[in-house]
């Protein structure tokens, strides 16, 4: 609903505007949570004592098996994401992917639902959306190299939307 509103089927179009997406999807969101990431966040969220400590424990020392049929593997340390299946897992999870809002240009939009992010912007000059969300582009990409988090190429794609008749360039 949010990208609708943007986009105009209401705003854009009705003021006559080129309105670009850039929809991304997190390769293995999940496995590739950085832990130490995840405890830098929380000090920085102000939260220090008892539940940092609890978290810190949790994180720790996780191991795993696989079970093919009846043999089961060795048991493997995880040494980065965050236990699947675990409720505290979605929270950690989410605490870490929020910093992906921040490392947005202004006036860019953006949305976030689990590991799937939009980021979009709406002018009337095509080249005027590239330049803000190439920036942002630039920051996402800042973002990654320095979360462990990374996007999935072949489920990225941008998306023109448009109304107006005449040629335009795409972006």
């Amino acid at each position: 609903m949010r990208l609708e509103t943007f986009i105009g089927l209401r705003e854009a179009f009705v003021q006559k505007q080129h309105a670009m997406a850039i929809f991304f999807d997190l390769e293995k969101a999940y496995d590739t949570t950085w832990k130490h990431g995840i405890m830098k966040d929380l000090f920085d969220a102000g939260l220090h004592g008892l539940l940092p400590m609890f978290i810190q424990g949790f994180l720790q020392n996780r191991q795993f098996q696989v079970r093919l049929g009846s043999h089961m593997s060795n048991v493997f340390e995880q040494e980065m994401g965050v236990p699947q299946g675990s409720i505290i897992s979605v929270t950690l999870f989410a605490l870490k992917i929020n910093s992906t809002v921040k490392s947005l240009s202004p006036g860019v939009e953006c949305s976030l639902y689990v590991d799937d992010f939009l980021i979009c912007y709406r002018s009337k000059f095509v080249h005027i959306i590239e330049r803000h969300l190439q920036r942002s582009l630039n920051k996402l990409q800042h973002w990654v190299d320095s979360s462990g988090f990374k996007f999935s190429s072949t489920k990225t794609v941008c998306v023109h939307f448009c109304r107006l008749r005449k040629v335009h360039p795409d972006p």
